[in-house]
């Protein structure tokens, strides 16, 4: 049984989104925003604020969406976890909460893995008297516009208003004014997976790499594993207040490479990531596979479907 790690860069335009707001000053809703610096030529540095959707946003899509596949398969997952609330292993109430026990402590690790696979994956901080930690083998990093956009971005506020007329709970003010932060982009999308500790020990030395699942069990949750980021990837599943900001969004490109080892494709901020990848892979290879995907060009379904297909017949072989 192999381990894989797959690696996938993208940009996807999205138009009309507030998938990741922040702080509510008065009736006025803020999108996130983060600093972006580049090089100016010959004119130093030039910083640009603007709309983002954080990692901890992406993570917690993916999560739901394995949490969701996992139960479908009959895989172990917390009961917290299990419903979307991703507070982890933290302190004694939570596991006990999670899991209807309390281990001891140089049997937690174990027994997480065992019966949540949410946390066997996305990892865990027990901050207790004895700290244990996990590190999650998924990766992700912030959604930013692209590099040849961040001139031209704009972040707008719009007015909503709720009517209350002629009902008996609203006499005086008559309706509810308030504003929502929108903005439009062509973002960058960054997602790592590697499969080489999921079912293994990871804190103590001691053990590190030891296996805790039969192999049956754990082909199994890879597969599961594959299976959710395909769903994640085609679904676009991730992001908030989807409910009535729904965003009109598409992939612009998208590159996932599969390898034996870590291999991580170039970033999507610079418009030639596509190219600086495959010119990576020329020069280092893990038996890597790229599978690459351009607006008009191919199919995007067909690109991700081949992609995790690839990773499922390394692992499952």
């Amino acid at each position: 049984m192999g381990d894989v790690f797959i690696s996938i860069r993208g940009r996807l335009i999205l138009n009309v989104e507030a998938l990741n707001m922040t702080e509510s000053v008065g009736n006025y809703i803020k999108h996130r925003r983060v600093p972006i610096v580049i090089p100016e030529k010959e004119e130093g540095f030039t910083t640009y604020f603007v709309p983002a959707i954080s990692g901890e946003s992406i993570a917690h899509g993916f999560q739901k969406t394995l949490a969701e596949e996992s139960v479908k398969n009959n895989v172990p997952v917390c009961k917290l976890c299990k419903t979307g609330i991703f507070l982890k292993s933290t302190r004694k109430d939570v596991v006990k909460e999670a899991f209807e026990t309390l281990p001891k402590p140089n049997e937690l690790e174990e027994f997480i893995i065992k019966n949540c696979f949410i946390e066997d994956i996305g990892g865990f901080l027990y901050a207790e008297e004895e700290n244990i930690k996990r590190s999650s083998s998924f990766f992700v990093g912030y959604m930013i516009p692209v590099k040849e956009s961040l001139g031209s971005i704009v972040i707008e506020s719009q007015l909503h208003s709720r009517y209350a007329l002629g009902t008996p709970f609203v006499k005086e003010q008559g309706q509810m004014i308030y504003y929502v932060e929108l903005s439009s982009a062509p973002y960058t999308f960054s997602f790592d997976f590697d499969t080489a500790y999921i079912g293994k020990l990871t804190f103590s030395y001691n053990f590190a790499g030891k296996n805790v699942l039969q192999e049956d069990e754990r082909k199994k949750r890879l597969k599961v594993a594959l299976d959710s980021i395909k769903t994640f990837i085609l679904e676009q599943a991730f992001g908030a207040k989807k409910t009535r900001f729904l965003p009109n969004g598409e992939w612009d490109s998208i590159v996932i490479s599969v390898s034996d080892k870590p291999w991580t494709v170039t970033s999507p901020f610079s418009r030639n990531y596509i190219e600086n990848t495959v010119k990576k892979k020329e020069k280092i290879n893990y038996n890597t596979n790229l599978y690459i995907y351009k607006s008009s060009e191919g199919s995007f379904e067909d690109t991700v479907i081949n992609a995790i297909e690839d990773a499922k017949n390394r692992i499952l072989k």
